[in-house]
């Protein structure tokens, strides 16, 4: 009788553990991660990576030998998390960072399938197949550890699972392969929708949480597509853009350093932390590795220099610190700028009256220390004249082999007819054409952009600053102007640009004057080498105003355009002229 009842009580407790095993952990917070080689990682671990937190983990989505893991069973995350012979990559100072900030009951895991090279349409259940069957050999290889279908992979590895946990968010870093193709922004919502559904997910729960590649600050080779990836949230409401600003990438300029992708890691977790509505601090009892500890520590914000702007304009302001093990962060996006001399927006100090005061940048870090800079501001009515530069580098055999596109605030609208300026300049005499395009037209060319483009005429640029006037009667509702520069060498200076319909009086041109030194809406074709930036040209004066036509603009005597001159002297048709 005795061992009956023993017996009983042993299955008793068997099925009572095997109950348990089977019921998801609420305080399992589970992240699907998928994408190309910057989220399976390009980066070699360094000491202080190869320590981890039990309590993040990684579901293998793939066969290991070294180390040896299984296909579909939990382990702590220590590097490599995607496959054998990969590198640090974004999961895993995503994972670090949270496990950092939640409390001590909660584990974090990451289910990662990414392929080193893919295109998003190898993520697509409708087009894997064909994809991946006219693609390169040695791609092919890799996606052959998952089946030859990743997308299915991390779907079967997302239903195992959501066994043990709960998913609380998709983190993705993809598009390099897709760089500057708008059609991307449709192919990755049916990718997220496609995802939801095969788990039963709801949007408002699980958030998409999408990387920039290598930022044009640091030259990012594929930086133009930050542009489109920005549209996300346009797509996919419950879309969250993660910055790459200031992140340091490899010789590739594709790759991200170690360095970089501890940031962009801290970054997406920074972003599921706020959507949580928890503050981006870890818990006050937790357990830190010291070295670990240095590189979310901040030592000090870096000196800001005095900044001077023109009445009427702005600047970005920017500030980066410098963290305990020595490594240096843009930390623009994390610092809260205040004044009470003068108006901040958007990031911006705004220079509405001729004063001087200051502005006071706070940053509270990781650990919950807070530090200030104080950033001196000194608005003037002669302030310096800002100019739109883009490196173009060597000239072009095409006119289109380099290009400045500049995004409208406002499209045009068919069938209507618009007149566009720009004041240009370059270092090497050349021409220079404008294109405006449909980029929101679902007829796309071969490699994915849009082809309903207007090609208006071809003009001259020299080494003096000339108006250059386009007239166009839109054949599409344009939300893009391409100026085709690449028979243009050198540096090309571009200013007052202007986009306006005829005999109206809307500027759809967000800071054509560059007054303000945000300069979101222009972008180039990073691959070509070309660069972006603002600088303050001393040399726009009145004898560099040239006009090959006489357009009876008006001028003030810095070179600016004036719509509505009060009373002094400007400049019309190349001549002073007394108002």
């Amino acid at each position: 009788m005795k061992k009956k009842i023993a017996t009983i009580l042993l299955m008793f407790t068997g099925m009572v553990a095997w109950a348990q095993e089977g019921t998801p952990d609420p305080n399992f917070y589970i992240y699907l991660c998928f994408g190309q080689s910057n989220m399976e990682g390009q980066a070699t671990p360094e000491t202080v990576d190869k320590t981890v937190d039990s309590r993040f983990q990684m579901l293998a989505a793939q066969d290991f030998s070294s180390p040896a893991r299984t296909m579909g069973q939990w382990y702590t995350a220590t590097p490599p998390i995607v496959r054998q012979w990969a590198g640090i990559g974004m999961a895993d100072y995503f994972g670090r960072t949270m496990v950092a900030a939640l409390p001590s009951d909660v584990k974090v895991g990451v289910v990662d399938v990414a392929v080193g090279g893919i295109a998003i349409e190898g993520f697509m259940p409708d087009k894997v197949e064909a994809y991946l069957a006219t693609t390169e050999s040695w791609l092919q290889n890799l996606a052959q550890a998952y089946g030859n279908n990743p997308y299915q992979r991390l779907v079967d590895m997302g239903k195992i699972a959501q066994k043990s946990g709960v998913i609380k968010g998709i983190l993705m870093h993809q598009g390099e392969s897709n760089n500057g193709q708008q059609a991307w922004l449709q192919s990755v919502k049916q990718v997220y929708e496609s995802l939801l559904a095969d788990l039963n997910l709801n949007a408002e729960d699980v958030p998409l949480f999408a990387g920039e590649t290598v930022n044009a600050d640091v030259g990012g080779t594929c930086s133009a597509h930050n542009s489109i990836i920005a549209q996300l949230p346009d797509v996919i409401p419950t879309s969250h853009v993660i910055p790459s600003n200031g992140c340091p990438c490899a010789s590739d300029n594709i790759h991200f350093t170690v360095a970089g992708y501890r940031t962009m890691g801290k970054r997406y977790a920074y972003e599921a932390l706020r959507l949580m509505g928890l503050p981006t601090e870890a818990q006050a009892d937790y357990a830190w590795n010291a070295d670990l500890k240095n590189i979310y520590a901040l030592s000090s914000l870096d000196p800001v220099d005095d900044i001077t702007v023109r009445v009427g304009g702005s600047k970005i302001l920017k500030i980066w610190g410098t963290f305990a093990d020595g490594h240096r962060e843009d930390l623009v996006n994390e610092v809260t700028f205040t004044s009470d001399d003068f108006t901040i927006k958007d990031g911006m100090v705004m220079g509405t009256e001729a004063k001087k005061g200051t502005v006071t940048a706070t940053y509270t870090d990781f650990l919950g220390q807070k530090h200030t800079q104080i950033i001196n501001v000194d608005v003037v009515d002669n302030g310096p004249n800002h100019v739109l530069v883009v490196n173009n580098g060597t000239v072009g055999a095409n006119q289109w082999d380099k290009e400045a596109l500049c995004k409208l605030a406002i499209p045009m609208e068919k069938g209507k007819n618009y007149e566009i300026r720009a004041m240009m300049r370059c270092d090497n005499a050349g021409d220079c054409a404008l294109w405006p395009r449909f980029d929101g037209s679902t007829n796309r060319d071969q490699w994915g952009n849009s082809a309903d483009i207007q090609y208006l005429s071809t003009y001259p640029v020299t080494t003096s600053y000339q108006e250059l006037v386009w007239k166009c009667s839109a054949n599409f509702t344009h939300d893009v102007l391409i100026f085709a520069i690449g028979k243009l060498g050198g540096n090309v200076y571009i200013d007052d640009v202007s986009c306006k319909e005829v005999g109206g009086s809307t500027e759809m041109i967000a800071n054509g004057n560059f007054e303000s030194d945000d300069i979101s809406n222009w972008s180039v074709l990073s691959w070509t080498g070309q660069t972006l930036s603002i600088i303050e040209d001393t040399a726009t004066g009145i004898q560099q105003v040239v006009n090959e036509k006489k357009t009876n603009a008006i001028y003030d005597l810095s070179g600016r355009r004036v719509e509505k001159p009060g009373k002094g002297a400007y400049i019309v048709n190349g001549r002073v002229v007394l108002y």
